[in-house]
Parts: C-alpha cells; structure tokens; sequence
C-alpha cells in the first residue's frame, strides 16, 4: 500500500500523462489515416493516366514502364492478366498481392472497380491505404490493374516523429511531475509539522501565508486554530487560577478563624464575629460552586431547556419584588415602564439572568440612588433596557465584562462578595436563547440592554 502522498501524487500524474499520450497516439494516428484516405481519390485518375501514357509512348516493356512510374510516383502497382500473369511493382506491392482473390480480379474483368483492404481501418498499428483497382488496357492486352499511394516512407516518418514527440513528453513530464509534487508536498510537510506542535501544547505555531489558494487557506486556518487554541489555554490557566484564587482566600479565611475559636480568652463578642465570618465565607464558597456548576450545566449540551409561553412583564415585575428587602434597605427608587409582552423561553432561566442583573445594580449602586426596567416588543423581539445610576462600566472594559472570573475592579468585588461568575452566566443563557445583550453608552451608570426571540425558530 501506497502511504507516501508524494510517491501517490507523482504515481498519479505519471498514470495521468501515459493515458493521455495513449489517447494523443491514437488521435494522431487516426488523424493521419484520415489525412491518408484524402490523398487516396486520385488512384483511378492515375490509371486512365498510366493506360494513356503506355499507349501514347508504346514502350517495349510493360514491368519496367510499370517499374519507372512507380519509382516517379511512389505507388504500388499490381496489373493482372487473363492469363494469370502478375506484374507487381512498388514496396507494398506483394501485400496487395497476398490479399488479392480469383473473384476480386473476376470482377476486375467484368467492369467492375475493386478495393483491396490489407489492414484493419481500426488497428492501432502504422496506417496502410488501400489499393483500387479496376481494368485498363494496355496495347492490345486487358489488364486487372490495381494501384496504392506507396507511403511506407511517410509511415516510418510518421511513427518515428510521434514517438519522439511522446517519449520527450513522457520524461519531461515525468522530471517536471517529481519536483511539481515536492512542491505540493512540502507545504503539507510543514502543516503536519505544525499540528505536531500544536498537539505537544505549543501554541506559538504560524505558517507562512504564500500560497493564495486552498493550501493558503488551509494554512490560515491551522494558524487561526493554533490562534484559538492559545487563547483557550489562557483562559484554562485563568480561570484555574481563578478558581483557586476564590477558593483558597475564604478557606484562609475559615481556617484562621476557626484556629482564633480555640482561644480560651476569646470573649464572646468576639466569638460571634468569628462564627460570623467564617459563616459568611462558607456562604461565599456555597455561591461558588453554585454558579461552577450552573456554568457546568449550561455549557454542556445535555442542559434542560424548557420553553413555555409566559408573560415576560410580569417576570420582571415579580423578580424586582423579590429583591425588594435588598434595595429597600438602600432606599433605592425602582422604577418599571413594561409593555405587556408573551415570550416563550425558559423560565427559570430567564429569572437567573433578572435576579443577576438587578443583583449587579443594587450592588453598585449607592445609596438613594435609580434603577429602572423597560420591556417593548420591537421586529419580533423582546428588548429589556436595565439602567442604574451606580458607578458604571468604563468603556475599555466592555468587552469582557462577560469572560468568567473577570472583575473591572478586583478589590471592589471582594468587599461585594463576588466571583464574577454573574454576568458570564447571564450571557450564556441570553446565547442559548438566541438573544443578545449589550452595554449601552450613559452619562451615569451602566445600561443592559437584552434582545430575545419572541419566538424561537428552533427549540432546543
């Protein structure tokens, strides 16, 4: 079996250019039949021809005048007599002979004309022309006379210059074939170098883009694969660190206060913080790896999606009632200005993404300070404008407000309490739905502002 794909492509093209001479062989050699045949309409011209000028000139001997108009002429001439009397002249004289018959010649004598075929017209072989024949009368004696175009020297010609022509075009090609397929080959070469790489875990890979065509575009490919597949990396180390990170700061936070509890002067105000504290980072951790895992589930593709028609006005309305102890307590003004919209998704889902959004804006808002809701229905979507009056989103970190573990200002979040989990799963349940959601430009506060299919084309 044939592994080497550049022992298969020079195996091929070699294939390819002998069918191809193979075929150029045969249309020439038919081509020249046809050239042959055209020449072949003079032969009983050419006997009229020879029987006027015989009995014009009488010459003494009738073989050696057949003889000289043969040499002249480049013909094959055969003359039968009644007698069985046979004058054969030219080079391809005795092969009409051997396929002459007693009927073809009785023919002849009866004023018929005759053709002599001595190859198939089909053959693959040299082109020989047949002879015609017909009867002429030489002084006083009637003869059968046959005559062909004697072109054994064009024939050899022929062949000799077709096979040069071919053979120069088999080892040209051949040469031009071997280095044309380790100048396909090598580029591929370099590619499964590449993958190589990249399969090792180096990412740094990028293949030189000369080729403007698929070998271009399959490298541009492997370059944007490799491209991708660091930055995947990056995010894996991150979001590892990251979860280590969230993890491993209130386990220290648990364990020094819980080693503080051993104390036997410990009063018990000071008793109650600690339980407190460490209360708060086990709550902190239970968070965690609730949001872990409802990130787990959303991105696997077995995750339950359930849609139902609903109202979405009324969603809204029961998810800001829901927080009201929580903005309540920072004297904040809500405000809801919804139209009355039905929308099929999923329900619990769609509350996740509410709760978390109007979680985020309590918890970045100061005191007294706005949130407001607007639903409308526009072009067969439902568009959920959340505004608050809190600190805002600068506009450099927009685009990755979304990545998970991702925090605009580290140090705030950790006085919040939070992983920045929050809008990463906001995201991916608006995706799931075939929604969007985007950061608007406000003079003050941030502004959300999500897009979902009234109806989705498709339910998953």
């Amino acid at each position: 079996m044939i592994r080497s794909l550049y022992v298969r492509i020079a195996v091929t093209f070699l294939v390819i250019v002998l069918v191809s001479i193979s075929i150029a062989y045969y249309t020439a050699n038919q081509l020249f039949r046809h050239d042959l045949k055209g020449q072949n309409g003079m032969e009983e011209m050419m006997i009229t021809r020879l029987e006027r000028l015989y009995n014009d000139s009488s010459p003494r001997s009738l073989p050696v005048f057949l003889e000289q108009v043969s040499s002249l002429q480049e013909m094959s001439i055969v003359a039968v007599n009644r007698n069985g009397l046979v004058i054969q002249v030219g080079r391809t004289s005795r092969a009409i002979v051997n396929h002459l018959s007693y009927k073809t010649v009785a023919d002849i004598f009866e004023g018929d004309k005759a053709r002599v075929d001595f190859v198939d017209e089909h053959s693959s072989g040299p082109p020989i022309p047949p002879a015609y024949g017909r009867l002429a009368q030489f002084g006083n004696t009637k003869w059968a006379v046959f005559i062909a175009p004697d072109h054994v020297r064009q024939v050899r010609s022929f062949q000799r210059n077709t096979f040069t022509i071919l053979i120069t075009l088999l080892v040209v090609g051949c040469v031009l074939i071997l280095f044309a397929a380790r100048y396909l080959v090598k580029p591929l070469k370099m590619m499964t170098a590449a993958t190589t790489r990249i399969a090792k875990g180096d990412f740094s890979v990028q293949l030189p883009m000369s080729h403007k065509n698929e070998l271009g575009e399959l490298a541009d490919s492997i370059n944007k694969m490799a491209h991708s597949l660091s930055q995947l990396e990056t995010m894996r180390r991150d979001f590892v660190s990251n979860v280590s990170h969230e993890i491993q700061s209130p386990l220290t936070s648990i364990g020094g206060f819980a080693e503080a509890l051993r104390s036997e002067d410990l009063t018990e105000a000071d008793r109650n913080r600690y339980v407190g504290i460490i209360k708060q980072e086990s709550s902190r951790l239970s968070r965690l790896s609730e949001n872990l895992l409802k990130l787990a589930s959303l991105d696997s593709e077995h995750h339950p999606y359930e849609p139902v028609t609903y109202r979405l006005d009324r969603q809204l309305r029961d998810a800001v009632l829901s927080c009201e102890p929580t903005w309540l307590a920072k004297r904040l003004t809500v405000e809801l200005l919804m139209e009355e919209t039905v929308i099929k998704a999923d329900e619990d889902q769609l509350n996740q993404v509410w709760i978390n959004l109007l979680a985020n804006s309590i918890k970045f808002t100061p005191e007294e300070g706005k949130i407001s809701f607007q639903l409308s229905e526009k072009n067969g979507y439902a568009v959920v404008r959340i505004a608050d009056s809190g600190s805002g989103i600068p506009e450099e970190e927009r685009d990755r407000v979304f990545e998970r573990f991702y925090k605009i200002d580290p140090s705030r979040d950790r006085t919040h309490g939070g992983s920045g989990l929050g809008l990463s799963i906001v995201k991916k349940i608006i995706d799931i739905h075939g929604g969007t959601i985007e950061i608007e430009d406000a003079e003050q506060g941030a502004v959300f502002v999500i897009r979902l299919p009234l109806k989705p084309e498709l339910d998953i």
